[in-house]
């Protein structure tokens, strides 16, 4: 989910509107990674292991991954944005993963109302998207 928002915010400054493909995807994750990671100090290892379904429960990986949504304007007023992340599914991701995106969103959308803590309701919401289909999970 936060990946789809975090494209959309910063096409919104490049006015670009079209979907976008997997490389271009990628490449605007390690941007937003450039910025987050620094800020939560979280090596590579841990955050890279997220691709391959293994979440380390520790607080900095958690605030890493709430800010990738932060900057994405996933959260607002404190909580997770489901409404802007399926818009944004739908404007930005290639056709072959949108409709198995989606459903992971709606699937995991609940997650985040048994936490307090935003860095704590990202990650597990993220987590969650990627047990529900692995095949069309990234996260930078």
């Amino acid at each position: 989910m936060s990946i789809i928002i975090a494209i959309v915010k910063i096409l919104a400054v490049l006015n670009i509107c079209n979907a976008m493909t997997m490389k271009q995807i990628k490449s605007t994750g390690k941007m937003m990674r450039k910025t987050c990671q620094p800020k939560n100090n979280v090596a590579d290892d841990k955050i890279d292991s997220m691709i391959k379904g293994v979440f380390i429960e520790e607080k900095e990986v958690m605030c890493y991954v709430a800010c990738i949504m932060k900057m994405a304007n996933a959260i607002k007023n404190g909580k997770l944005n489901y409404e802007a992340a399926m818009k944004q599914a739908d404007l930005l991701l290639p056709d072959e993963i949108r409709e198995p995106a989606k459903e992971a969103i709606t699937a995991c959308r609940k997650i985040a109302d048994s936490y307090k803590d935003i860095c704590e309701a990202s990650f597990y919401v993220t987590r969650c998207i990627y047990n529900h289909n692995p095949s069309v999970f990234y996260f930078p």
